[in-house]
């Protein structure tokens, strides 16, 4: 008796389904495309235990006749593609045939459509794959497609379904995707008879950052608009002091349709590269418009993955375009808790400019303050115009702008300064200094092997290692930044670096000691630096690239508003 057997067709289709519907996100995503395929502008999206018990999509699509209903649960019938070649210049988010058999086949399902040029609708009813009634009936142009009791005929699946509120978040991300790459689209979500989400239609995907993430946000987000070699990347992204904990808040879509790929989100965080701290994402809402034939949508059946012909150059135009924005704006961070802009209010008896009345805030200070008065202007500078007025704890730097005034972080703004010092001479090597006395160091096997293994970085870095015997060496020469004194101890320090890294590439173990190295070189918290050598940090911060945070991401310079201080002491 032959062991190999053809399994039902009830069977297959059940299989098939798991390929497409996961979980009642899964459900709610491949209907909002069908209903964006139909030219929908409102949707309306409705579940009751986070998609478990039921699921309702509503749309004011082109709906469909009769026919096309019996046809669309049929597996692989579908009016977004006729041969192959239609892949290559794909404009649907739907394309496979898949989706609604596909739920039909583990659910109970309820549509009701009509196009506009009929008089009336048709409802039909599927249970587990079969059709149980297809009749006419009244309804809107449009269609309604009601998905009851998923995976009830799959039991073994249904049961890995997680909690209510686990769901409901996986539900809530779909529709958030869709609406932020849709703002010419009206999305409802309501759960068990509540409204959680609304997203009005509107020009700009802007309205919708706000919509969803709040006005603060949205205030805080760059515009990208950026071309090259037959690419075109538009959005926005995040300020660098707006970030989150997840890569979750990260939104990249292709041709309009939602991709999660490792490739894209590596060219953004390139972007960002030092303008953040570790484990802190950026907020980015990016459409990258590619020629259909330089990609392949067919890699999977969720149709959320996609294949680039070339990797490389995508992820290098996504970076250029990213740091263009990013650079192009003022990068300054303010105070977390944002004020509004308002205009001052007239009070009584007092002038706000001139005369016996209260001068404004900083001019106030400037007239009051002795002492420290140095200019700081700096001809192609990214920071403002600048006065010093004084150094607090030997930390921070205060100084006067023409509107309001700023705090430097005296240590990270000089990492800064090192650090794209330190890249620069690289290229070329780092300038080393012999010790008059080298230093003998006995190393445990794994430190020996991690200097053997990087000792032509470790020599381009400025450092002189000589083997000394199996497992001491002998150090001979270190950086100039640095200075003798760190000596060994600075070695140790690195050895611990390249231990973390050692599953990293040599461009990474190289940014990282660079970042590490910076930070050693650089004046400290607590330090006493003169004004003078105050005011050259400043003119040295403002030639930077990127003056605006330290290598490891966080804020050199912070601005307070005259507006924001005015706020906080009632004036307005």
């Amino acid at each position: 008796m032959s062991r190999i057997h053809k399994l039902s067709s009830q069977t297959v289709n059940q299989i098939a389904a798991g390929e497409v519907i996961e979980r009642p996100a899964s459900v709610v995503k491949e209907l909002i495309e069908n209903s964006l395929d139909a030219g929908a502008d409102d949707i309306l999206v409705e579940i009751e235990r986070g998609g478990k018990d039921r699921i309702l999509v509503k749309d004011n699509g082109c709906g469909m006749n009769k026919e096309e209903v019996e046809l669309a649960f049929e597996k692989h019938a579908t009016s977004k593609i006729h041969e192959i070649e239609d892949l290559d210049d794909l404009e649907s988010l739907g394309f496979r045939g898949e989706a609604l058999p596909s739920i039909a086949a583990v659910s109970k399902v309820r549509c009701v459509t009509k196009r506009e040029d009929e008089l009336e609708g048709v409802e039909t009813k599927i249970h587990g794959g079969n059709v149980k009634e297809l009749n006419t009936k009244g309804s809107p142009t449009g269609t309604l497609i009601e998905v009851n009791d998923l995976f009830y005929n799959t039991p073994a699946r249904r049961k890995y379904l997680k909690k209510t509120n686990t769901e409901l978040a996986h539900v809530t991300d779909v529709v958030t995707k869709n609406a932020l790459s849709k703002p010419e689209v009206r999305f409802k979500l309501i759960h068990n008879g509540n409204e959680l989400f609304f997203a009005p239609k509107s020009d700009s995907i802007l309205e919708n950052i706000k919509a969803i993430y709040g006005t603060q946000v949205a205030k805080k987000m760059f515009l990208v608009d950026y071309e090259s070699e037959g690419m075109y990347i538009e959005g926005f992204v995040s300020k660098p002091e707006v970030t989150r904990a997840s890569r979750k808040h990260m939104y990249t879509y292709v041709n309009d349709r939602f991709i999660e790929n490792n490739l894209l989100r590596d060219g953004l965080m390139e972007g960002y590269k030092t303008l953040l701290p570790k484990r802190r994402y950026p907020i980015t809402v990016l459409n990258i418009s590619i020629p259909g034939e330089e990609i392949d949508v067919n890699v999977h059946p969720t149709k959320t993955k996609i294949r680039f012909k070339e990797e490389e150059k995508v992820k290098r135009i996504v970076f250029e375009g990213v740091r263009k924005s990013l650079l192009d704006n003022d990068l300054i961070p303010t105070p977390k808790k944002d004020v509004n802009e308002v205009k001052p209010k007239e009070e009584k008896n007092s002038k706000t400019t001139e005369g016996n009345g209260v001068a404004s805030i900083t001019d106030a200070y400037s007239q009051t303050r002795l002492g420290i008065k140095e200019a700081v202007d700096v001809s192609g500078s990214k920071l403002p115009k600048m006065r010093i007025m004084d150094i607090i704890k030997d930390s921070y730097i205060l100084a006067e702008v023409p509107d309001g005034f700023v705090i430097i972080d005296q240590h990270a703004a000089h990492e800064r300064v090192n650090y794209e010092r330190l890249k620069d001479k690289y290229e070329e090597k780092i300038g080393c200094q012999d010790l008059l006395s080298p230093k003998t160091m006995d190393l445990k096997p794994r430190e020996a092997a991690l200097i053997k293994a990087n000792e032509e970085l470790l020599e381009r870095l400025g450092f002189k290692i000589e083997p000394f015997g199996k497992t001491t060496f002998r150090l001979t020469g270190v950086p100039v930044v640095l200075g003798e004194l760190q000596g060994d101890e600075i070695i140790h320090s690195i050895l611990d670096e390249l231990l973390e890294l050692r599953n990293s590439s040599l461009e990474e173990r190289k940014e990282e000691l660079i970042k590490y190295m910076a930070c050693r070189s650089s004046v400290m918290a607590g330090d006493n630096i003169s004004p003078t050598r105050a005011k050259r940090l400043l003119d040295e911060l403002g030639r930077t690239e990127i003056p605006y945070t330290c290598p490891h991401g966080r804020p050199t310079i912070i601005n307070f508003s005259e507006k924001e201080l005015e706020k906080m002491f009632k004036r307005t």
